[in-house]
């Protein structure tokens, strides 16, 4: 579980005295009013990187060096399993509706395992067939994304790759990612952030690496993986060149 701690007396920080918007923490043990960015650094240093959370990862391969930490969620991939299921499964049936209508007006009379393409007991219409594919794609891309969630939930990770001056971050499945590159000799900080946005009115938690660009990623993480991965990072980019 993720704690925060107080940089005056090491006591652990409650979340309610955290307050994000003016920057600050109040500890009740020891009275002090402390600046946010102070706090994050003590956190940093009472994590024990040593150790590794499960499904954390550092390879050394010489030159190279790869920090992952998996995504994996079980109670995530079956919930939106579930919704993706449930939502495709309706979604499906205006689809073969609107399969069936492009048919009828494009090559005839569609095959008797299509529904009839019928609107209010009439043939659909070159216009009427249109205006339901139109009106389908938001809800056919809802589906997309619920099962592209599931197998993020089943097969997500974050890869950090450091290569010499090279740096970048996927995020992603195996088969499918995106990558920020960045510039590892020119990295001053790695600390933490918060996201702009709220899911359940919480933020999110963020890693954030000044380089020669600013890079936050890491939302996805639960706390424990995301603050191992931050003190490995700091280590890693920002200890070993001081």
């Amino acid at each position: 579980m993720h704690q925060n701690i107080c940089p005056s007396c090491g006591a652990v920080l409650p979340n309610e005295q955290i307050n994000i918007k003016q920057s600050v923490a109040y500890c009740p043990g020891c009275g002090k009013l402390s600046d946010l960015r102070d706090v994050i650094e003590s956190t940093d240093s009472a994590v024990d990187i040593q150790q590794t959370p499960s499904g954390c990862y550092v390879w050394n391969e010489g030159a190279r060096i790869k920090v992952q930490s998996t995504l994996r969620s079980i109670f995530g991939a079956l919930g939106s399993l579930v919704f993706a299921l449930f939502w495709n499964g309706i979604v499906s049936v205006f689809v073969l509706v609107a399969i069936s209508g492009l048919w009828l007006n494009l090559a005839g009379e569609p095959p008797e395992y299509l529904p009839a393409p019928d609107t209010n007991g009439k043939e659909m219409t070159k216009g009427s067939t249109l205006f339901l594919c139109i009106f389908l794609i938001p809800f056919v891309l809802v589906g997309m994304g619920a099962f592209a969630c599931f197998l993020f939930n089943l097969w997500g990770r974050i890869e950090v790759l450091l290569d010499g001056p090279n740096g970048s971050i996927r995020t992603g499945i195996p088969i499918l990612g995106w990558t920020r590159r960045f510039d590892a000799n020119r990295v001053t900080k790695v600390t933490s952030d918060v996201s702009s946005w709220q899911q359940s009115g919480r933020t999110r938690g963020l890693i954030k690496i000044d380089a020669d660009r600013t890079i936050k990623f890491g939302s996805q993480l639960n706390d424990t993986r995301r603050d191992w991965m931050r003190s490995v990072l700091k280590k890693l980019l920002v200890s070993t060149s001081t």
